[in-house]
Formats: structure tokens, sequence, C-alpha cells
């Protein structure tokens, strides 16, 4: 027979392992949500390759943003063009100058900054203005005729 003193003892330390672990819960999923969204998060898919002309194109996609707890689904776009021989560069959309939106003249071929004046060629190389080197890609990767976005690639 267990004594009086000794079933209350167990009963506090049950209550407080218990009392911990749902105190922990909430950090194990936090842990668990900042390890899983670093995985492959930024490779997103913008499109079919066979849909793209061999031209420039302004493509938009849509794309999942984590605040905390909170995820809100984003409009952004890309300029992405097709080679020739099949190969696709996929371009930020931002000026590395300052990051305004730039936009593509398809009369000059030329990519142009409207804030200060920066221009870039086709292939994203700087001609002209204050942009400090050319325009930042998405690393590309192809699974069949998907074209899917990766990380950043700073040149």
């Amino acid at each position: 027979m267990m004594e009086r003193r000794t079933f209350l003892s167990r009963l506090v330390q049950l209550f407080s392992a218990l009392i911990s672990v749902l105190f922990a819960l909430p950090l194990l999923r936090f842990v668990q949500a900042s390890f899983a969204s670093t995985q492959d998060a930024s490779a997103y898919p913008i499109g079919d390759v066979n849909a793209l002309q061999e031209e420039i194109t302004r493509v938009a996609f849509t794309r999942l943003m984590r605040d905390g707890w909170m995820v809100h689904t984003v409009e952004e776009y890309v300029w992405v063009r097709k080679k020739p021989d099949g190969t696709v560069l996929v371009f930020e959309p931002h000026c590395t100058h300052l990051g305004c939106a730039y936009d593509w003249d398809s009369k000059s071929e030329q990519f142009r900054c409207p804030c200060h004046g920066g221009r870039f060629d086709k292939e994203g190389n700087r001609i002209a203005g204050p942009p400090p080197r050319p325009l930042d890609r998405f690393q590309v990767k192809k699974e069949g005729t998907q074209i899917r976005i990766g990380k950043i690639s700073k040149i």
C-alpha cells in the first residue's frame, strides 16, 4: 500500500511532466517548421518550356510566403529568355543598382530600368548606367517540360 505523501508526490511529478510537455510542443513545432522551410522551399514551378517562344517573356507565378504561423500566397513575376538552343535564362526582376523594377524594351532589345537609366542586354549584362553588375539570375531546373526556379545567382 502506497503512503498518501508518496502518492501526492508522484501525482505532482506527473502533472509537472505533463505541463513541461505541453510547453515544449510549440517550441518543437517552431524548430521543425524552420528546418522544413529551408530544405528546398525556393524551387518554384513557373511554367512549361514548350509554352515559351524564343524571345524574352514576363512570366507570372504564385509562391507561398511563410510569416511565422501565417502562410500567404504572393503573385510574383520573372523575366524568362528561351535561347535557340533550348536553354532557359530566368532573370530576377529588380535592377542590381537600387532594386527598381525594370522592363524589357523589344525595339532596342534591352532591359531598361526607369529609375536611373540602367540598361542591360538580353543576356543580362550591364550596358549602361549606374548598376554595378549584371542582372541577377535564378538557378533553373527542368523537370520534364516544367521549369522550376531555385536560388538567385549573383554574377
